[in-house]
């Protein structure tokens, strides 16, 4: 049996190799790629096993986090969602995507209100897809209008999913539309939550919080 410390520093050696996988997976290929994917699996199984032998035995069970244990979640999206819910503030890469400048101005401020500085920002869709696919690393966050030129928040989520490395991201649509039918049709079609225009300040950063919890309201 291993003590308590070397528990955790296995749990942070297998952290950090999850983590660089994740990264570098994209770049994989062929059996390496099939390989990666079955260490991540491995890997998630090992730190359940870890966490569950940590938490002591009169401990409440945890509540389930539906973000990350559902079943059809797959491994990679799994792993992907583990960092992302470790990310600091500071570490948050987001795009803004909206062809009205004022919204992105407004955005922006409200991230860099709670921390988050490392802001792009794209003025319609296909501009928007141009940069998700050319940053290095990816963007963690991206919060996209709905109806733009070129192509639309719907059209700019499908294209940011198709991409392997994105996994992880999370798809806010910012938006004048207020119909309860698109709006649950965006939501099972994979888009994360939605933020209704005029935008609220205290509304986005509860939202963003939900899916970064070391995001909080610094007001």
């Amino acid at each position: 049996m291993f003590t308590k410390l070397e528990l955790q520093v296995i749990g942070q050696t297998l952290t950090q190799k999850r983590d660089w996988i994740t990264k570098n997976i994209a770049n994989a290929e062929g059996s390496a790629k099939t390989q990666m994917e079955q260490t991540l699996q491995t890997i998630e199984s090992a730190l359940q096993k870890i966490t569950a032998q940590l938490r002591p035995a009169s401990a409440e069970k945890a509540p389930v986090n539906h973000y990350i244990s559902e079943k059809s979640v797959s491994p990679l999206r799994q792993a992907a969602i583990h960092r992302r819910l470790e990310l600091a503030p500071g570490q948050i890469r987001a795009l803004i995507v909206d062809d009205d400048q004022l919204i992105c101005e407004l955005v922006s401020a409200y991230l860099h209100s709670v921390g988050i500085f490392l802001v792009d920002f794209a003025n319609d869709g296909m501009k928007g897809v141009s940069l998700m696919y050319d940053a290095n690393p990816p963007y963690d966050l991206v919060l996209c209008d709905w109806n733009m030129p070129e192509k639309s928040g719907i059209e700019v989520h499908n294209a940011m999913r198709a991409a392997e490395r994105y996994l992880g991201t999370v798809f806010m649509l910012v938006t004048a539309v207020t119909e309860a039918k698109l709006i649950r049709a965006a939501i099972e079609d994979g888009v994360d939550d939605y933020v209704v225009k005029p935008i609220e300040q205290e509304k986005l950063v509860k939202k963003i919080a939900r899916f970064f919890p070391l995001v909080t309201n610094r007001q």
